[in-house]
């Protein structure tokens, strides 16, 4: 850390000239006016037209005025939502002929008649800014009953596979947060989490594909970071939800949030249950040659998936005066499962000749449990926005999981050849994570923000995988295919930020330091691998105001990917006699350089260019092994990946009523290898995604939506997937002043949302059909109790949001 010290001291020397020469600055001032003489309760948001970076919000209890001091000439947005009254906003201009505006704001109360509802304007489903891309999922309607996994399947660039493992724009390594919290969790913990999370608990969605260094160095992909609801002003109130749907199965969610606020307190808490079956067919056929003969495998498998999930939080804020304010949260989840699957391996000369055959029958049960505790301290140290905060953290991760293997063999006739074969997977994981950061904003004047901050995580990972043969009615531990693999991992960072606003020209320049720790442990192997390493990651971004419609803009990030931690584990893991998964505890971390040049029309039309390196590509393949016929999953790390994306995206009004939202991503990818599988790889592609998104509104209290999205042929690692496609309906229906929503969706209305994958290396040769339950009709009840004026619960990013991102 000495190290770095005077780094933040130089930079923070350089720009000691803006602190004492500050800018002339403007204000605004206003007045709330109504009719009637009731106390009003409002939220004053102040944002500036040219500077998307600069906002800045007044709270008033029982007042009327309010003003906005020290800001730089140019256009402003007002917006007044004030407890009981209709919302208005307003542009507002400061200059040097008239730096001082004074203003009355009129104010009309809402009535409860139901036959003059005010229509309000909503959030399009898909916001683009120069930095991210937001998909608001509160008011979706194709959403409803969705799990969060599903919901971010529908995210523009995003693709999640039929595994859950998600990629952005052709690339895997993506961070996911969760209300800015990283997860820690390999990708079937991840898909599990997200799996339990319901569409009804989430707010939004954001894609910030070039981060700056304020965020942890991990995701080459960028990040996505999954917002959860929070009520929204002063009192009591909270929302209630019912939910139903049916593919092939029957599935459903619940949930209850409550907030209750007052001058010194805010205490919000609430629970989300979900409940989901699901039926996934799975067939391969697939040949392999030992040197003399080919032999044909046809696999097919059906699994029924059943999860029963549930999460809760509750939190406390306390407000010691207006400018600190100290919080606790306890959150976490308790989920289990269980799956039957049953699949028959065909064995021959031929696909149409077969000599022999197993019958499998393998059910698995689970159980997840989490806990999570965050104390979190802030400071508004003065009017200009000068700010401090620390966070203290401690999660725990606890899963286990029990398959039992049964194989039964018998020849072209029907009759057993051989005894069965029985045994079973015991695979406990304990993960403990302990995180503490502080952050530091220093608003040099109204065009210049300084910021600074340190954070340090510790994380322990302790696996013990049993392997247990049934012999003579008993289970006995095989000890040579059992292992126990302890991981631990010390990360310590520090970061500077400066971001400065000229006339036309915003600037954002920074660079992150992060020194890494790490050992993992295979006791049984007796096999120790150590690591330790520094690195530094700068970050740059600038966006250009070419007139008032039209921005450029341009960003340079480098970032770092450590193989998760079940990646590092060396188990195997069966998914049939023939076919299995394995980790590699050599694994290196991989490294990304990654660049866009992007271009906004009226902050509607968004094109963005995108360039990236990544080196020692780490990367899930699928490799043969000959000599005993069988398929193995592991990671390895392969030379590099080059990437090229160009993104369009264009909101489209048809009619009043027709609204229309298109997204056009074009990538080319090239995985370069000297040494995959013993040959040489190098397998590039072009691909194209086309999202559309259309909303209807039939009546003031009707409306509908569309979605659909196509996927072009692609390369995925050792994977050339084929093209696919598939469209969602919703309509949704609002009763009792709009407090009670009825919401009717179908998923997948021509049920053509299959995965077909065959190998991209040439020495392996396979065709996959993986077909999910994935056409399903929900319908929804969502209920507004309370006061509809309450403030916010404080959204906060935990010191343990990046390293929840690695639990695999």
């Amino acid at each position: 850390m000495k190290q770095i010290a005077p780094l933040f001291i130089l930079l923070f020397i350089s720009y000691m000239p803006e602190i004492i020469a500050q800018d002339k600055n403007g204000k605004i001032s206003g007045i709330l006016i109504s009719e009637k003489t009731k106390p009003i309760t409002a939220n004053i948001d102040l944002k500036n037209l040219a500077d998307a970076m600069f906002t800045k919000s007044i709270s008033l209890d029982n007042q009327r005025k309010f003003s906005f001091e020290n800001l730089p000439y140019g256009s402003y947005f007002i917006s007044v939502n004030a407890a009981g009254f209709k919302p208005i906003s307003e542009k507002v201009n400061i200059s040097a002929n008239e730096p001082y505006i004074e203003k009355n704001f009129k104010i009309e109360e809402v009535t409860n008649d139901l036959g003059s509802i005010t229509i309000l304007g909503k959030k399009p489903f898909i916001e683009r800014f120069a930095d991210k891309i937001i998909m608001n999922v509160e008011n979706s309607i194709v959403a409803t009953g969705n799990t969060a996994l599903e919901v971010l399947s529908k995210m523009p660039g995003v693709l999640v596979n039929q595994d859950g493992a998600i990629s952005v724009r052709g690339k895997s390594g993506v961070n996911i947060l969760i209300d800015g919290k990283s997860t820690f969790l390999s990708n079937e913990q991840l898909a599990t989490r997200l799996k339990s999370l319901s569409s009804s608990e989430l707010k939004s969605i954001e894609l910030i594909t070039n981060p700056s260094s304020k965020y942890d160095a991990e995701g080459n992909a960028g990040i996505i970071n999954i917002k959860l609801k929070k009520n929204a002003e002063f009192g009591t109130n909270g929302n209630i939800e019912l939910g139903f749907g049916y593919g092939k199965n029957p599935k459903s969610n619940s949930g209850i949030s409550i907030n209750h606020r007052n001058r010194n307190f805010n205490v919000f808490g609430n629970f989300a249950n979900n409940n989901n079956k699901y039926q996934e067919d799975l067939s391969i056929n697939r040949i392999t040659n030992d040197g003399i003969i080919n032999t044909y495998f046809h696999q097919y498998n059906t699994q029924i998936r059943s999860s029963h999930n549930n999460n809760y939080k509750l939190g406390l804020d306390y407000f010691i005066d207006k400018k600190n304010t100290v919080g606790f949260i306890y959150s976490g989840y308790f989920n289990s499962g269980h799956e039957s699957s049953n699949g028959v391996i065909d064995i021959g000369t031929s696909l149409n000749k077969i000599d022999s055959s197993i019958v499998a029958n393998n059910p698995t049960s689970n159980k997840y449990r989490n806990q999570a505790y965050n104390i979190n301290y802030k400071s508004i140290i003065d009017t200009l926005g000068q700010e401090f905060s620390a966070d203290l953290d401690y999660a725990e991760y606890l899963s286990e999981e029990n398959t039992v293997y049964n194989n039964n063999f018998s020849d072209i006739n029907g009759n057993q050849y051989k005894a069965p074969l029985t045994f079973r997977n015991l695979t406990p994981s304990l993960i403990k994570i302990k995180a503490a950061k502080i952050d530091y904003s220093l608003p040099i004047n109204a065009n210049t923000k300084f910021e600074l901050g340190l954070k340090s995580s510790w994380v322990s990972t302790d696996n013990d995988f049993r392997f247990e043969n049934l012999i003579d009615a008993k289970w006995q531990n095989d000890l040579a295919r059992s292992n126990h693999f302890i991981y631990d991992e010390n990360i310590n960072a520090a970061y500077t930020n400066l971001k400065k606003k000229f006339k036309t020209t915003s600037i954002e320049v920074g660079l992150r330091v992060e020194q890494t720790n790490s050992k993992g442990n295979s006791i049984n192997e007796q096999k120790i691998v150590k690591r330790s390493y520094f690195d530094f990651f700068p970050s740059f971004s600038v966006n250009q105001d070419l007139s008032e419609n039209n921005q450029l803009g341009f960003s340079y990030s480098r970032r770092i990917d450590r193989p998760d931690y079940k990646s590092l584990n060396p188990f195997i893991y069966f998914v049939d006699l023939y076919t299995f998964s394995q980790g590699n505890p050599f694994l290196n971390p991989q490294y990304t350089n990654a660049f866009q040049l992007s271009y906004n029309y009226k902050k509607e039309l968004n094109v963005s260019f995108g360039y990236s390196v990544t080196n020692s590509l780490i990367l899930d393949v699928l490799l043969p092994n000959d000599d005993q016929k069988t398929l193995y999953q592991t990671v390895l790390n392969l030379d590099k990946q080059l990437s090229y994306d160009l993104t369009i995206g264009y909101p489209t009004p048809i009619t009043k009523f027709w609204n229309m939202d298109n997204t056009f991503t074009t990538t080319y990818n090239q995985i370069i290898s000297a040494n995959l599988g013993g040959i040489d790889y190098n397998r590039k592609k072009i691909n194209l995604a086309i999202n559309t998104n259309h909303s209807f509104t039939i009546t003031p209290s009707t409306s509908a939506e569309l979605s659909g999205e196509f996927v072009s042929a692609q390369i995925y690692g050792t994977y050339a997937i084929k093209p696919y496609y598939g469209i969602d309906f919703g309509l949704k229906k609002s009763l009792i002043n709009k407090r009670l929503n009825l919401k009717f969706a179908i998923n997948d209305v021509l049920n053509s949302r299959i995965a077909r994958i065959s190998s991209a290396l040439s020495t392996l040769s396979y065709n996959l059909s993986q077909k999910q339950e994935s056409r399903i009709f929900r319908i929804s009840l969502n209920y507004s109790l309370g006061s509809n004026a309450i403030k916010a619960s404080r959204e906060r990013k935990t010191s343990v949001t990046d390293e929840e991102g690695r639990i695999k």
